[in-house]
């Protein structure tokens, strides 16, 4: 299986899962504030953390493999688990000033985005 195939199954999996859990939570919680979203992205940002150490660092797994669950599934279950391992990998490598910029130029321009994108979209 090719790579492009690998992300595209696992993105499949990991959105479904995504939509389901974050659902599921948030119907459970009864409350308004997004739990389930909000709980769904701190399980993907530590399953990339630990798959990425796990199966890329301690295992030799392929590139399709990898592809398939850190990329594609992880990846389709929240974006944030690559938002994380980034914005970790560069506090590591001691770029402070970069971290800075990523963490808060993501969220700040992302929320500016949403904004954007949701006031266009009801004038469309």
């Amino acid at each position: 299986m090719g790579i492009v195939l690998s992300v595209a199954l696992g993105g499949a999996v990991g959105s479904v899962l995504r939509f389901l859990l974050s659902k599921m939570i948030q119907t459970r919680a009864g409350i308004e504030f997004p739990v389930g979203t909000f709980l769904v992205n701190l399980a993907g940002a530590f399953l990339i953390g630990l798959a990425f150490a796990y199966l890329v660092e301690r295992m030799t797994v392929s590139p399709e493999v990898r592809a398939l669950l850190i990329t594609g599934l992880l990846g389709g279950l929240t974006t944030f688990s690559t938002f994380s391992y980034e914005s970790y990998s560069l506090l590591m490598d001691g770029e402070l000033v970069k971290f800075l910029l990523y963490v808060l130029g993501t969220n700040a321009l992302g929320i500016f985005m949403t904004l954007f994108g949701y006031n266009l979209g009801r004038f469309l």
